[in-house]
C-alpha cells in the first residue's frame, strides 16, 4: 500500500467531489442520470423477518446518527436501499444504487450477501461489506468491515500472553459461539507460545459443577479464558473462584459500570474486550455521535456502532486511492484497512465492576440567586442578613 488518509477533514473532500458530480452530470440525454444524486447507498436486509430486519434497522440508525454529526448540505446523503434475506436481491439492489449515483455502498449485513457481489465481474463503486468472509483474498472495491468474536478472542490471547501468563486454562460452554471463540483461542495461542492450553467443558450434565472445580484444581492453570457468555460465566465464576485471573470476551459484559452494577457481581474482575461505544460512551469522540431512541441490546448497540462508522470509512473510502492505508480510530475502535481489503480492529481492555475510563459529565451546581429581589415580597432590612444559597444538583 503507498500513502494514509485518516477521517480528519475527509467530508470537505467529499463535498467537494459531491459539487463537481452535481455540477457536471454525466449525459444531458439520460434522464435516469440527470435525476441522480451522488449519495451513499445502505444495501440493508430491513425487510427481512425477525432479528435479522432488526439488525439491519441498528445499522441504519447509526449510521443515519453519524451523517446528523458529520453531513451537511454538501456532503453525499444516505440513501436506504432496503433487501429481503434472500441473498440474491443485494444484485439488484446494487446496480440500481449505482444507476441512481450511487459513490459508495454500505452492506450488506450477512456473508451470503456479500458472496454474491464478490462474484461480480467488477464493482463501479466502493462497497463497504458488513460481515466476515472466511476468504482473506483481496477483491476490487470490495471491502469488509464486520464484528468477528474470533477478532476478539485473539487480542484476549495476545493480551493474557502480554501480561506474562504461560499455563492459560479453557473454559468453554456448549454451543457454536463457544466453539468459535475456544478454536480462535487455540490457533492464536498454538501462534503465540507453539504449545496447546489445557481445556475443560461445562455441560449441562448433573454433575458437571463439581467435575469442573475438581480438575480446574489439578490442571495448576495461571489463568483462565472463559468461552461462554455472561449466563455461564457467572456460574463458572462462581465455581472457579477469583483467585486467578480471568479474561473473557465482550459476550460476558452486560454493560453496567460500577462493582454492583447489573448482574455483574460473580464476575467483576474478569478483563475484557469491548468497543469504545460501550467501554468510553461519555468520551468526546463518542458522544459526540447520537444513541438510539430506543432501548437497545448490548449486541444491537454494538451494531448501531458500526453503522456509525461504517458511514465515516464510507466516506474515507470515496475520496482514497487503490492501495492507500486507510486508518480510523472508530467508535467501534482502532481500524486499519489490511492489504486484504479487510479492516482490522483494535478493541479497548475493560474490568467487570471498574468505573467507566471517562467519567459521566456532571452538570454544574445551579445555585438560587439572590441579588434580585421578589417584587411581591416585602422590602429586606439591610441590616438583616441575606439568606445563603442553596446549591441544587440536578438528577443523574
Amino acid at each position: 500500500m503507498h500513502g494514509s488518509i485518516s477521517f480528519t477533514r475527509v467530508t470537505r473532500w467529499v463535498a467537494a467531489l459531491f459539487c463537481l458530480a452535481l455540477a457536471y452530470p454525466a449525459s444531458a440525454d439520460d434522464p435516469a442520470v440527470d435525476q441522480a444524486a451522488p449519495h451513499l447507498a445502505l444495501i440493508l436486509p430491513t425487510e427481512a423477518p425477525g432479528s435479522l430486519a432488526a439488525a439491519a434497522d441498528a445499522v441504519r440508525a447509526g449510521a443515519m446518527a453519524a451523517q446528523e454529526h458529520e453531513g451537511d448540505d454538501h456532503t453525499p446523503q444516505l440513501r436506504l436501499y432496503p433487501t429481503s434475506d434472500k441473498d440474491d436481491a443485494v444484485v439488484a439492489a446494487y446496480y440500481e444504487a449505482v444507476k441512481n449515483g450511487a459513490i459508495g455502498v454500505i452492506g450488506p449485513l450477512t456473508r451470503g450477501a456479500i458472496g454474491k457481489l464478490a462474484t461480480l465481474d467488477k464493482r463501479d463503486v466502493p462497497v463497504l461489506a458488513l460481515n466476515i468472509l472466511p476468504d482473506a483474498k483481496p477483491i476490487p472495491n470490495l471491502y469488509i468491515m464486520g464484528l468477528s468474536i474470533e477478532n476478539e478472542t485473539r487480542q484476549v490471547a495476545r493480551a493474557m500472553y502480554d501480561e506474562g501468563h504461560r499455563k492459560p486454562l479453557i473454559v468453554e460452554s456448549e454451543g457454536p459461539l463457544a466453539r468459535r471463540m475456544r478454536d480462535a483461542f487455540l490457533a492464536e495461542w498454538k501462534e503465540l507460545k507453539g504449545t496447546q492450553p489445557d481445556l475443560l467443558t461445562f455441560s449441562s450434565q448433573h454433575d458437571a459443577l463439581t467435575k469442573l472445580k475438581e480438575y480446574a484444581a489439578q490442571l495448576k492453570a495461571d489463568s483462565i479464558f472463559l468461552a461462554t457468555d455472561s449466563r455461564k460465566a457467572r456460574v463458572i465464576r462462581s465455581v472457579l473462584g477469583s483467585d486467578r485471573p480471568t479474561y473473557a470476551t465482550s459476550q460476558v459484559w452486560t454493560g453496567g459500570f460500577g462493582k454492583s452494577a447489573g448482574d455483574n457481581l460473580e464476575l467483576n474482575g474478569v478483563k475484557f474486550v469491548d468497543m469504545p461505544w460501550l467501554l468510553d460512551p461519555w468520551s468526546p469522540e463518542v458522544a459526540a455521535y447520537g444513541r438510539s431512541s430506543h432501548l437497545l441490546s448490548s449486541d444491537l448497540e454494538r451494531l448501531y456502532a458500526l453503522g456509525v462508522d461504517s458511514y465515516r470509512l464510507s466516506l474515507l473510502l470515496a475520496v482514497s486511492s487503490p492501495g492507500a492505508a486507510v486508518e480510523m480510530q472508530g467508535v467501534t475502535g482502532e481500524l486499519r484497512l489490511s492489504e486484504t481489503g479487510q479492516f482490522t480492529r483494535k478493541l479497548m481492555v475493560g474490568v467487570v465492576g471498574d468505573p467507566p475510563r471517562t467519567p459521566q459529565p456532571v452538570l454544574p451546581n445551579i445555585a438560587i440567586p439572590t441579588d434580585t429581589p421578589d417584587p411581591a415580597a416585602p422590602p429586606t432590612n439591610p441590616a438583616t442578613p441575606t439568606a445563603t444559597p442553596v446549591a441544587q444538583t440536578p438528577a443523574q
